[in-house]
């Protein structure tokens, strides 16, 4: 999994990513058998309030029946996550998985818990299902609190690929449909995007400026991360390519600090951009990111960089996994 936070303008960023062979990279075939055994509660359509003031997607969880957690929606994320507190207080038994590692060097122990129920919504009747594999992280790799809240686990793509999942920045609200009554508005714009291990991205290209000269176009697939507060962002190695790292352009800000899991903080930067296209459609932003420390990142092939929910602000995005597309409304 994927997770990437940057908390405001000074903030903290979390990056996670499998370095084991234990991950649930389960086949379709595998998915739809255990899909057909899961239990479901839901009335379609649902609709949940949610939070974005951070411009993070922070929604009431119950795990367990047990709650309301805070949690994060978040496509950087395969599965149902969270920390190791809420597992000893629902009583969920958990196995150890392996190490894992992301945003910085170093790495974390994560364990794994099976068929854990998850509940959405105020009193998590909304919606009801058991996801056969969780991943359980320790306490000490939690995050700040998100304007007051805290985060108490996340919300990956074996819950996002149920449903049409809408999440409105506007009215903060959070929609779900059966992919049976989805309709696309006229007025709507489609971004095409693929999965991978269920990880969604877009084929992009970005370029860069220094000194107010082009650099050589990033071209790769881009990880849709709504998990991520801020907007297109360039991954360290493609940064550091392209001369963003070490340059002195005094149109590069510093927009933040990171801290990786392994604790050491790092800068996160911004750089001017010429042009921007991402699953087909261009992006009208000025600004690309990127931090001055290595890191990992999810096995997408190619992978160059990020989209985060800052390329949303004011927006409705609907993610139509099971489509292969990103729709975009005002």
């Amino acid at each position: 999994m994927w997770m990437n936070f940057v908390i405001g303008l000074v903030g903290c960023t979390l990056g996670i990513s499998s370095l084991c062979d234990c991950d649930d990279h389960r086949s379709d075939n595998q998915k739809q058998t255990q899909s057909n055994e899961i239990a479901e509660s839901y009335q379609d359509p649902v609709s949940v309030q949610i939070h974005t003031e951070t411009g993070h997607i922070v929604m009431p969880v119950w795990i367990e029946e047990n709650g309301p957690h805070w949690f994060v929606l978040d496509t950087g994320n395969q599965n149902t996550t969270f920390f190791a507190r809420i597992a000893k207080e629902v009583g969920v038994e958990t196995r150890p998985l392996g190490e894992m590692g992301g945003a910085g060097s170093g790495s974390i122990k994560v364990s794994q818990a099976s068929d854990v129920r998850v509940g959405i919504g105020v009193d998590g009747s909304e919606i009801e299902f058991v996801d056969p594999v969780v991943t359980v992280l320790p306490d000490a790799a939690g995050l700040p609190d998100f304007n007051g809240k805290t985060v108490a686990g996340f919300l990956g793509a074996t819950f996002i690929e149920r449903y049409i999942t809408s999440i409105d920045y506007t009215k903060d609200e959070l929609s779900l449909m059966s992919h049976d009554e989805f309709v696309v508005s006229d007025d709507a714009q489609v971004m095409d995007m693929k999965l991978a291990f269920g990880f969604p991205y877009f084929e992009g290209t970005v370029i860069p400026t220094i000194h107010g000269e082009n650099t050589e176009a990033i071209e790769g697939n881009y990880l849709l991360d709504l998990g991520d507060s801020n907007g297109i962002g360039i991954e360290y190695d493609r940064a550091q390519i392209c001369g963003l790292i070490d340059s002195d352009d005094p149109a590069q800000k510093i927009i933040g600090m990171g801290q990786g899991i392994d604790g050491v903080p790092f800068k996160m930067k911004s750089a001017p951009v010429d042009s921007i296209t991402m699953g087909g459609m261009s992006i009208e932003d000025s600004v690309v990111v990127f931090s001055t420390s290595p890191g990992g990142g999810p096995p997408i092939p190619d992978l160059v960089g990020t989209v985060g929910s800052g390329v949303f602000t004011g927006s409705v995005v609907t993610l139509d996994y099971k489509g292969g597309r990103l729709i975009l409304t005002n």
